[in-house]
């Protein structure tokens, strides 16, 4: 009788254990976001190809166009190249 208690005892153990590692394996791997938070959307500097976010680069307007840039250097060369139809 005790060794019926015992095995029984070690299923459960085991039963916990593996329904834990299963748990932990099937979460998803993308980050919560907090309620009332919104992920921001990356955007492209056009001059160089960089990835950034609008609210830390620099934007200029392009005939009728917002562009953001990584620096002020992309964002001066773009000008250059653009002369023609700054706003």
């Amino acid at each position: 009788m005790i060794r019926l208690a015992i095995f029984v005892f070690l299923v459960i153990v085991v039963y916990k254990l593996l329904g834990g590692l299963i748990k932990g394996v099937s979460v998803s791997s993308r980050p919560e976001v907090p309620a009332g938070k919104s992920t921001a959307e990356l955007v492209q500097d056009p001059q160089c190809g960089a990835y950034i976010l609008p609210a830390q680069g620099v934007e200029a307007r392009v005939a009728g166009q917002t562009y953001h840039f990584c620096s002020e250097s992309c964002r001066d060369q773009f000008l250059l190249e653009h002369s023609d139809s700054v706003d």
